[in-house]
Formats: C-alpha cells, structure tokens, sequence
C-alpha cells in the first residue's frame, strides 16, 4: 500500500522532474557509499600497516555512527502522518506502530551505511594483509546501525519540541571530539577498545543487535504511550494540507509545498538551471587550488576552500535569494502563503543542498586530513551564517531576475552589497581561527567557527524572523524593484 501511495503521489508522478533528481542524487550518494566501503581496507593496509586495519575502521565507524544519530534527530521523520491513511481501517494500533517502526529499517540512512558496510565486507575479504572474522564483524556493523536507528526513536519525542535540547547534545558531542582531538580524552582508543570487544567472538558481536531488538520494543512501549489519533491532525485537513502532505518536501509543513516549488523552478529555467554545472566543479575544486603549490596548502586557503565545496551551489543560488521569484513575488505573497514561509522553504532547501553537498566532499580528508573537520565545521558556518548574511541581504535590498536567460555574463539582479557580503564571509572564519591560533590552539578556532554555526542553526527560527522583520520595512522598494522591467 505504502508503494503505491508513492507511485501515486505528486512525487513521483506530477512532480517528475523532481523525482529523476532525487533518484540521481540517491544514485550519486549510494555509489559514494560503496566505492567508500570497498576503498576503505585496501587505503588502511596502504596508508597505515602499522595498526589492526579491520579495529581501526570500527573505531571510525562508531564516530560515523555517533554522527548519523545526530543526524537522525535532525532530519529523519519520526511523525505519525503515516498514521493517516490507516485511521478508517479496521486495523489494530499495535499493527501501525510495529509498520512505523519497521519502515524506519529502510531509511536512506540505514540504506546508505548497509551498502558501505556490505562493499566494506566484499573487499576486506579480498584484501591482502586485512585479517578479519566477516561474520562477527558483519554482525556488529548492522547491529550499530539499527541500535542507532531505534535509539533514535526514545528520543525524537521530546527533541522535536525542545531544540535547545537538541542543540546542547550536539554541541556535547562537537566539545568531546574537540577534547579528544587535543588529547584530553582518549575517546578514539575508548571506541576503539569498544570494537574490539564487539568483535572478539560471536557473543560479543551480536550486542549490537540485541540492543537493536531492546530498543525498538522499547520504542514501541514508548510509542504506544504517546501515539494518538490527534497527533495526526485529522480535524484540519484541507485539500492544500493533502497536496503538501503526499509531496516530496511533506515533513516541512507548507514550506515544504513552496520548496517543491523551488525545485522546479530550479530546473525548468535556463539560468537557475546553468548554476548546477558548478556541483561537478566542486568536486575537484581540492585538487585544483593545492595543485598550484604550497602557498596552497595553508590553512586559511583550506577554509576557503571547505566553505566553497560544502555550500557553493547552495551559496551562489542564495545570492539572488528572492530575486528568484521576482517575476510571480506578487502572486507568492497575495494567494498562497506568508513571507515567512517563502523565507523557511529558501533556508531549508539550501540546508538540504548544503549538507548533501558535504557528505562526499568528507572524501577530501583522505587527500588532506585538516579536511576531516573542516568540511562539518564549514557546514555549520554555512547553515548557521552564511544562509544568514544572505537572508539580510535579501530582506534589505533584491532586484529583479529573468530566469530564463543564461547565465554567462549576466549580473542581473546582483548588487555591490552582494559582492561586498563576501568579505565578512570569507573574513569571520580566517580571523577566529587565526585569532585562536595566535593562542596556540588552533583547533580551538575550528571549534568556535562550528560552534557560531550551530548555534545560528539551533535558532534559525529567530532569525529567520529577524530576515522577515527587516523584509517588511523595505517590502515597497523591493517590490517596486520587482516589479521594474
């Protein structure tokens, strides 16, 4: 049933140029997974002979699983709308909640680390020198991902509605690597030893399964207590709150109708549509700045180069954030929604953007391993500043864009404010660092610089609003701009 409400929704049938996207870029991050997973013992055994390889990727992978939890309880939708096209159904409330639950399994983060840890075990196989039991180590690797999946769940709940909360445990999290990384904590040889034990025998490494099992028993519990049939909002329907829900972006409320909206103004019109030539560029940006030798190689040209690779599509987009829209601004506002909402649906696209953009440039640490932190520090930077400046921006001074002109050689729209908004850009990160550096603790720049990000992330409701706030006191000019040809 659940297959053919997709095959049914906009998602996939109106919206199909959408669709193809987003299947491209599952393909593009699947592969990525894969050639990870496969690369990985044979880039130990190369790169470092010295120590267990098989350990050593574990205790790497329960960082990545430390980071995918976060991950999870930002983005993964634990809500109950599922819930909705069942309630007319003679079917039990436990039988709903085990289909919830179980669902999760297939999660494209559960997808993606399944396909990294099954390339991950076909190549360690074959690798020379990578000694390892397959089967206790296979064993753990998927008990991880599904204990993380359903630990999740115990604390979605109440996370959802306490972001400070949220916001306090991911910068726990940033402060203990950050103790770790100066070597106040050995929290790599904690989870190293961690690993080892899971994998010294076949007891051992069905832990992670067992708390797999124990926590999504106890995410049933938990959710028998606290799921009810008002969660779904049943009473409010309406025929636009349908349209919003079987679409692609649904989890966003109405924003998320106003940025499939987007999406399709992105890659129906020539000049939007131009600017994504600029992903393939990214990836081998790295490579192209270092290789014109070492005044390359300094730690203010790697930031340089970390907030480009991990926001450059996202940014340039964001420069003409409303100009965008121009042409139907008029429309936008009168009959379908708020200014804020067109200001949420423009930050949460590009947060999708930005962090889908970072995870396979985290590939780069491998050429330079400054950029192991700096590619998440410069994420931070760009969804909690950056996405910020250029929200003020907007809100103070937008021209008008036609969109169906290319973009070679065209300015329209951009202003010197928009070129005068890159210094502080560029500036604020190169400062706190070497101002930190200045100190003898550089690291700690890197971890402030994340830091100021998150904490803008944590509260971009606040400061969209502020955006909104100053839109209003110049809403005539701009619209008069707009409506200028």
């Amino acid at each position: 049933m659940s297959w053919k409400s997709f095959m049914r929704s906009p998602a996939f049938t109106q919206n199909l140029a959408t669709t193809i996207m987003m299947a491209f870029l599952g393909l593009y991050f699947g592969v990525s997974f894969i050639a990870l997973g496969a690369a990985s013992p044979h880039a130990i055994t190369e790169m470092m002979p010295d120590v267990d390889g098989p350990i050593y990727f574990g205790r790497y992978f329960l960082y990545f699983t430390i980071y995918t939890f976060l991950t999870r309880l930002i983005f993964q939708n634990f809500g109950f709308k599922d819930l909705k096209q069942y309630i007319l159904q003679k079917i039990p409330k436990s039988t709903l909640l085990h289909y919830i639950l179980t669902k999760s399994a297939f999660n494209w983060i559960n997808v993606m680390s399944l396909l990294g840890v099954i390339a991950y075990l076909i190549s360690a196989s074959f690798a020379e020198g990578y000694d390892m039991n397959l089967l206790n180590h296979g064993l753990a690797l998927v008990g991880l991902i599904y204990a993380s999946n359903y630990k999740a769940f115990l604390f979605d709940k109440q996370l959802s509605i306490n972001k400070v909360a949220t916001g306090s445990i991911i910068i726990v999290v940033i402060l203990v690597n950050y103790l770790d990384y100066k070597g106040f904590i050995p929290l790599g040889d904690i989870l190293e030893f961690i690993y080892s034990f899971l994998v010294l025998n076949i007891g051992t490494a069905l832990l992670p399964l067992l708390g797999a099992i124990s926590a999504y028993f106890l995410s049933y519990k938990t959710l028998s207590q606290i799921a009810y049939l008002e969660d779904t909002k049943t009473s409010e329907t309406s025929i636009s709150d349908v349209n919003i829900g079987s679409g692609l972006f649904a989890r966003f409320g109405k924003a998320g109708k106003l940025m499939e909206m987007e999406v399709k103004l992105i890659l129906r019109n020539k000049r939007a549509r131009n600017m994504l030539y600029i992903v393939p560029f990214m990836g081998i940006y790295p490579l192209i700045i270092h290789g014109q030798g070492d005044q390359m190689g300094s730690m203010g040209w790697m930031m340089f180069v970390a907030i480009f690779c991990t926001g450059g599509y996202a940014l340039t987009y964001g420069q003409l954030l409303l100009s965008w829209n121009s042409e139907h601004f008029d429309l936008l506002q009168t009959k379908m929604t708020s200014i804020k909402e067109i200001f949420q649906a423009k930050y949460f696209l590009q947060c999708i953007l930005i962090i889908c953009q970072t995870l396979p440039m985290l590939l780069w640490g491998f050429y330079k391993t400054e950029y192991f932190y700096l590619m998440p520090a410069m994420m931070f930077y760009n969804l909690g500043v950056v996405l910020f400046l250029y929200m003020l921006s907007a809100s103070y001074n937008s021209k008008r864009v036609d969109t169906n002109k290319g973009a070679a050689m065209n300015y329209e729209g951009f202003s010197l404010a928009l070129f005068l908004i890159i210094i502080p850009i560029m500036a604020i990160p190169v400062l706190i660092f070497y101002g930190a550096n200045a100190f003898d603790h550089p690291f700690l720049g890197v971890f402030l610089i994340a830091l100021i990000g998150l904490i803008g992330f944590v509260f971009h409701d606040k400061l969209i609003n502020i955006s909104v706030a100053l839109f209003k006191k110049n809403r005539y000019k701009i619209g008069a701009a707009f409506r200028n040809k």
